[in-house]
């Protein structure tokens, strides 16, 4: 037989080796972040993605409909365990150029754009916090578009959590809540309101509350 068209036989000690170290799962994501990022700089970015790599830390998305218990979710995560919480709400209040140009798209009630938000995530993602304790993305992406701007920026989840409920529950449960705006901090009305007076007096309904409620109610009618 040729040489050259031997089968290669690698030693078993190189393969126990591999596994005892992750090595297969380490260039999976290595390859992962290069097919999908497409840095102009392959090596430089790897460089870069190996001084960050951490796969001990969480990387999760929770994502569902509204009402469905993200937030309330999100904020317990992040109480028991300091894994760091991020919403969109959050990112549009750095005073930015790219905020600046999303937070105009709402006001002109226009979707911003996914590769914003995908930027924006990504610097997020990328500080200490996020880096030594993990993240959450709550409530996001929220579109097929969204996802795949995720993935341009080289951002992947480890964990997806899918909630859901009802219509009808939904639509209960959307009625009653309340947000904290000197907190943020999510309250339901019946199902948990806050200890504190002085909370109580300066909650607010959720921004869009009448208009996602008048969409789940229809949504929920009979034909």
């Amino acid at each position: 037989m040729d040489e050259t068209k031997r089968p290669l036989r690698i030693p078993p000690e190189f393969t126990m080796y591999a596994e005892k170290n992750e090595i297969f799962s380490l260039y999976e994501r290595m390859i992962q972040e290069l097919i999908v990022g497409q840095p102009s700089d392959p090596l430089d970015h790897m460089i870069d993605f190996l001084h960050r790599e951490n796969d001990d830390i969480s990387q999760i998305m929770i994502i569902g409909p509204p009402a469905s218990g993200k937030a309330s979710i999100a904020q317990l995560i992040n109480k028991e365990s300091n894994i760091q919480k991020i919403d969109t709400d959050e990112l549009l209040t750095v005073d930015t150029e790219q905020v600046k140009r999303a937070r105009g798209c709402l006001e002109n009630d226009v979707d911003i754009p996914g590769d914003t938000l995908g930027a924006l995530v990504k610097e997020r993602v990328s500080k200490k916090d996020c880096a030594d304790n993990g993240w959450m993305l709550v409530g996001y992406p929220k579109t097929r578009d969204q996802a795949l701007a995720l993935q341009r920026h080289g951002i992947f989840a480890k964990h997806v959590v899918f909630l859901e409920s009802p219509d009808m529950v939904l639509i209960e449960r959307f009625m009653g809540k309340r947000v904290d705006p000197t907190t943020g901090d999510i309250y339901h009305l019946t199902f948990e309101p806050p200890e504190s007076p002085d909370v109580t007096r300066r909650l607010k309904p959720v921004e869009n509350q009448k208009r996602e409620i008048c969409t789940k109610a229809s949504s929920a009618l009979p034909p």
